[in-house]
């Protein structure tokens, strides 16, 4: 039932004349109704920061498996593994007909517009230049929503919600009570959940990477509607928890609550 719901709502997002586009596209025998897109955006005033893996990578198999690549820095933070088994997931889970590769967008990319939702990584050292302030703020006016993952203390919270505030003056970073929708879209979240990296997973150790602020939230900007444009996993790390789900060392509360919580957002995302 829920996987009929799912496509009623994507169904009727589409009929409603979204100004964004579905995504869909392909060859008639591919036709991906989702495409997981990470966007390359610039850090610490350096535009090569991230490029250490090429975009266009080709996941060598869909979803899963004995699968751990080099991965790249930056905005390229665990990927493509994340990127390749969070496919697979959301497959899996809503038997929706995805891309099985990543799909890597520059800020400034016109076809960003394509897709409208999109993953950050690392935000603690986003530093935006002013025609991609206006492009982002472009992008969430014409329906656009962002996941930012993988941040962690005061400083890198700080200068995320600066860079957000260079977007949208106009609307505050604030946690997101556990009754907001975007808990609720397809599973229900009822508890903020630190997910940890890789390490502190599978060695034991803290949770928390700063000690200036141990305290997982999940954040948010919303339009003066209400809509939810922007929701940020600060003192998590969704990405390696997507990546080494199958470590068998990584523990599965906190890889199940991850695709959880991806999942609630791309449905968010594709039905707001």
């Amino acid at each position: 039932m829920k996987r009929i719901a799912l496509l009623v709502m994507l169904i009727a997002a589409a009929a409603a004349g979204s100004t964004l586009l579905l995504a869909v596209q392909g060859r008639p025998d591919d036709s991906p109704e989702y495409f997981f897109t990470r966007l390359a955006y610039s850090e610490n005033g350096d535009r090569g920061y991230g490029r250490r893996v090429a975009p266009g990578f080709v996941c060598p198999e869909f979803g899963g498996g004995n699968f751990f690549p080099t991965q790249s820095t930056g905005w390229g933070m665990d990927y493509p593994g994340a990127d390749c088994k969070f496919l697979g997931g959301i497959h899996r889970l809503t038997n929706l007909r995805v891309t099985a590769n990543p799909n890597v967008i520059d800020i400034m990319d016109e076809s960003l517009f394509r897709y409208p939702y999109a993953y950050m990584v690392e935000p603690g050292g986003l530093d935006l230049t002013e025609p991609e302030i206006e492009r982002l703020r472009e992008y969430f006016n014409r329906g656009g929503f962002l996941h930012a993952d993988d941040f962690w203390g005061g400083y890198e919270l700080e200068n995320f919600a600066y860079q957000m505030q260079r977007v949208f003056p106009e609307y505050p970073l604030v946690a997101l009570p556990l009754n907001h929708p975007v808990f609720h879209t397809f599973f229900d979240i009822t508890e903020v959940m630190q997910i940890p990296g890789q390490n502190a997973g599978c060695y034991g150790g803290p949770t928390y990477e700063r000690n200036d602020d141990r305290e997982p939230r999940v954040l948010g900007i919303s339009d003066d509607k209400g809509r939810l444009m922007v929701v940020a996993t600060y003192n998590s790390d969704l990405g390696d928890a997507w990546e080494y789900e199958d470590l068998a060392c990584y523990p599965e509360k906190y890889s199940g609550q991850s695709y959880r919580l991806g999942l609630n957002f791309i449905i968010y995302a594709m039905t707001h």
